[in-house]
């Protein structure tokens, strides 16, 4: 029996999990947390903590794949977004409240930069999450 049929659908979503933290990492570092229309924030809601979390939850949550140590990975993979999406909470406040109210954003809408951050931020929480709650690798009966 090949190895790649002994993998259940946790294995894959741990792998998609890692991938979406890993591309919400570099794309938050190559905006520098720069949102607004008229980049009114000058990068205010870039925080260090926000990439590295991600790219260094991914690059752990692959490495505890390698090893073969699923239950740790599910939860780096869980926690390190988690932790992303905290800080990223705390230091997006004022550029949110400004959008709803109209202080600095005139037009009233997101940064498109904002909304593909959060979407791929949102898509790898969920993605981990679901992770830990399936299996990671099928039973010995063929079953999952």
């Amino acid at each position: 029996m090949s190895t790649s049929s002994q993998k259940g659908f946790g294995f894959y979503m741990l792998l998609c999990s890692a991938a979406l933290a890993l591309a919400a990492g570099i794309y938050f570092l190559v905006i520098h947390g720069t949102f607004g229309l008229r980049n009114t924030h000058n990068g205010a809601c870039y925080d260090p903590l926000i990439t590295w979390s991600l790219i260094g939850g991914a690059l752990i949550t692959c490495g505890l794949v390698v090893l073969k140590r699923y239950g740790l990975a599910s939860a780096a993979g869980a926690a390190a977004p988690l932790i992303a999406l905290c800080v990223f909470i705390h230091k997006c406040y004022w550029y949110v409240t400004d959008v709803f109210v109209g202080i600095d954003e005139p037009k009233l809408e997101f940064d498109p930069r904002f909304i593909i951050f959060s979407v791929l931020l949102a898509l790898a929480l969920v993605v981990a999450e679901v992770a830990i709650y399936t299996r990671k690798v099928k039973d010995a009966q063929g079953g999952n």
